[in-house]
């Protein structure tokens, strides 16, 4: 194992290099600002005006801050409606803010500006930040349009596991399905990024998907929904809440002190290829679903030091390499999986897997990976009913220490 212990230090080094100036920027009028601000901007919707600060920040090279305060609409909340969207070289620090999706808005809070709706070729960018400060939330809308995954058909009264709320629902000329839109925070194609410091709460689907990623860290992610939202005093179904997807093409990761609850699987590292090319809006990703060889498989993801974490209703971590995509080295490190969630540790398809190390965990919910090779399950301590892991031992395969008790 010794020889992948480089890749955390490449990782932050590289985010450390590129990191953007923090020193004043030029502006055209000869003045010089350390960040712009949506306050800066009198005309517009709260979301334009944040975009506006962004275009600005892009020409002299400075970062964007959207504060706890909306000076000109006198709001402690930015309600948007539409997604905030990044250009590469862009650092976003969130100071102390609240941003919420209206009930207008169906889109995400934020998307790496090379990707979305009609896009069929999505760019590669570099160089994106999302940093927050303090107390940072982004929260779903009150009486969201649509919820769910491309899966899902958009009901007013959402039964069974095919069916999830929206307001969208029987309305003439929108899209009945739910997909990539309802996720909170997409990056696609981007390599060196940073997400950090943010609490999601009532997403319409996914909290963070990363497509083809590279190069990056997530940390201090905090996750909060209840696969519901009251209407008018009434509980309506909310499916497909997983807490990040770890898509196609992404390497070279580190995920780091993320906690909270997801609806669906709290991580789900793979894809499925549907077939399904960029810019088409019914997929789960807006990168689209169609496995493009080698390039497409993930390797080198770092999840560690998670706090007390777990999925209502599925799995807290899911590793599914499905068809074609192989996946390579996960390591999953320094972990507390409560007891409330439904599975704990599940690698599927795992012949299609290379590289699974597990190690200091403590879970209610059995490890399985039946089948995997090339694999190691260290100090394991199980706390709940059965066997403690599912792992055919072999030549290849490590289970040390792993210890079943109750207290």
């Amino acid at each position: 194992m010794e020889r992948f212990q480089w890749l955390p230090v490449m990782v932050i080094c590289a985010l450390t290099i590129n990191t953007l100036p923090s020193k004043a920027a030029l502006t055209a009028s000869g003045g010089t600002v350390e960040y712009f601000t949506p306050n800066m901007f009198k005309k517009g919707s709260q979301v334009e005006r944040i975009q506006r600060a962004i275009d600005e920040a892009q020409k002299y090279k400075a970062k964007v801050v959207i504060p706890g305060y909306d000076a000109i609409k006198k709001s402690a909340v930015w309600l948007i409606d539409k997604a905030i969207l990044l250009p590469g070289n862009t650092e976003l620090e969130l100071d102390n803010c609240t941003i919420k999706l209206s009930d207008q808005c169906r889109d995400n809070f934020i998307r790496s500006a090379n990707a979305g709706l009609g896009i069929s070729d999505v760019k590669p960018l570099s160089n994106i930040r999302i940093v927050g400060k303090g107390n940072v939330l982004l929260e779903g809308a009150a009486n969201p349009r649509a919820t769910g995954d491309h899966n899902k058909t958009l009901s007013m009264d959402p039964k069974g596991f095919s069916q999830s709320y929206g307001t969208d629902a029987g309305k003439p000329g929108e899209n009945q399905k739910g997909g990539w839109r309802n996720h909170a925070i997409i990056l696609a194609q981007v390599d060196v990024f940073e997400i950090s410091g943010i609490q999601l709460k009532d997403y319409h689907a996914h909290g963070i998907v990363l497509e083809r990623c590279t190069n990056g860290l997530v940390k201090d992610i905090s996750f909060q929904v209840r696969q519901a939202v009251t209407i008018a005093g009434v509980e309506k179904q909310v499916l497909n809440q997983d807490g990040l997807g770890v898509r196609f093409g992404c390497r070279n990761i580190i995920i780091e002190r993320c906690r909270g609850n997801s609806g669906d699987d709290f991580i789900n590292i793979g894809l499925t290829d549907t077939g399904v090319p960029a810019g088409v809006e019914n997929v789960n990703v807006v990168s689209g679903s169609v496995y493009k060889g080698a390039t497409d498989n993930i390797a080198n993801i770092y999840l560690q030091n998670w706090q007390d974490f777990y999925s209502i209703s599925h799995r807290a971590i899911r590793i599914m390499p499905v068809g074609k995509l192989r996946i390579q080295n996960v390591f999953v490190e320094n972990m507390t999986i409560n007891a409330l969630s439904a599975q704990g540790l599940v690698a599927e398809y795992a012949a299609n897997i290379r590289g699974l190390f597990v190690n200091n965990i403590v879970t209610y919910q059995p490890v399985k990976a039946k089948g995997i090779r090339d694999a190691s399950f260290r100090d394991i301590l199980y706390l709940g009913k059965g066997d403690a892991i599912d792992v055919a031992n072999s030549d290849s395969v490590v289970v040390d220490n792993v210890r079943k008790t109750l207290f």
